[in-house]
């Protein structure tokens, strides 16, 4: 019934207008009991439990499903015509937006008008490494290219679930923290304690020697959000580890967690060769690696944080090729994360959840370092 309302280019449409006799529905307790200040908070904690997914998940018998969201979400609207009007699109800043890797993100949020795009308010991204294929050569780019593509947006919260490489994560995170916009606040989740005490060796990445340097953290990102921000803002950037190893999707759990600052001793050039940064030993034990992290990055008060459509370029990208990455010819998006090859592509499924900021991560990133992934330090 509400199926249609899944299909973004229909959600400018105007809603239908009340009929002068049935629109004040003098029958139901509903709408004669309750004022309407206890009506919008029912109609807010229904829209704010629920969450619309797209995008390609993979399964832990190594094939993949594309994920669509439940035809219901927005059955809500269809109940009457009153209902419908005291809603209006409030459902917009309400519900969550959980795209499974950013070419499925582009394909949904690049075709709405500014005016609906700037509503949203909550948005969660997982698989986030962006890698345009050409015939030619394969073209990694940041994060923050990808929100380039979306002029307008105004989000409270963005989640972004960090992939398989410690190194990328790093680099993704710090440039969002640097560059980034079109959110009030990020939090930013990796499987894995790596990212912040993965072994760096810079004779094999020679061009890269400060992109993928680690830092005391949160300590230096706190310093670059100050110096964007304005440290009279009061920006925030804070680190938070879980308790417990190997207990995934927990992370969101305050319980579940502690806060957690690196001293600058911990990042530091081994003795024997200075090319090489010695990996973190309080992080990359097996009980210590397996511990999630959360980092929640806050602007400042009163910032503007609008994303603008102003390309950056970030150590090469190339934002043009980004920006018509929803409509070019001849390119083709993957996810770093995915097998490369044929693999099983099964019906897809009706997204299915118990809390709408649940997840789960990809099953080959508990595979020993899988080939296509590269070095897992």
């Amino acid at each position: 019934m509400a199926e249609k309302n899944h299909n973004f280019e229909d959600l400018g449409r105007k809603p239908r207008q009340p009929g002068p006799g049935v629109y004040r529905q003098t029958g139901s307790i509903f709408f004669q009991w309750l004022p309407q200040e206890l009506r919008d908070e029912i109609y807010f904690h229904l829209f704010s439990s629920t969450r619309f997914a797209w995008g390609m998940r993979m399964m832990e018998d190594d094939g993949h499903i594309d994920i669509k969201p439940a035809p219901n979400g927005l059955a809500l609207l269809r109940v009457c015509r009153r209902m419908e009007h005291e809603i209006g699109d409030s459902w917009l800043s309400q519900v969550l937006f959980y795209f499974e890797d950013p070419q499925t993100l582009l394909d949904k949020l690049d075709p709405l008008p500014q005016d609906i795009l700037s509503r949203i308010r909550r948005v969660t991204l997982a698989g986030h490494y962006p890698l345009i294929s050409y015939s030619h050569c394969n073209l990694y780019y940041s994060i923050v290219s990808v929100f380039d593509n979306l002029p307008g947006l105004r989000l409270d919260e963005l989640t972004v679930l960090g992939g398989h490489l410690p190194k990328l994560n790093y680099d993704g995170l710090h440039h969002l923290i640097a560059d980034g916009s079109g959110w009030k606040v990020l939090r930013y989740i990796t499987f894995s304690s790596a990212m912040l005490g993965y072994r760096f060796d810079t004779q094999f990445w020679p061009d890269h020697i400060w992109r993928f340097h680690r830092k005391p953290q949160p300590s230096h990102w706190q310093d670059i959000l100050e110096a964007r921000d304005g440290s009279s803002s009061k920006p925030s950037v804070t680190v938070y580890r879980a308790t417990e190893p190997g207990r995934y999707g927990c992370i969101l759990d305050p319980s579940k967690r502690v806060r957690y600052e690196q001293k600058p001793g911990q990042v530091r050039a081994s003795v024997s060769d200075p090319l090489v940064f010695q990996a973190d030993p309080e992080l990359m034990t097996d009980g210590e690696k397996t511990k999630e992290i959360l980092v929640v990055v806050k602007r400042g008060l009163g910032v503007d944080f609008e994303e603008t459509g102003r390309p950056r370029r970030v150590h090469g990208d190339n934002a043009r090729d980004v920006r018509s990455w929803a409509r070019a010819y001849g390119t083709r998006t993957h996810r770093v994360d995915f097998p490369v090859g044929e693999v099983e592509r099964r019906p897809p499924q009706v997204d299915v959840y118990e809390n709408a900021d649940e997840y789960a991560w990809n099953p080959l990133y508990f595979t020993p370092c899988p080939s296509l992934l590269g070095d897992c330090d």
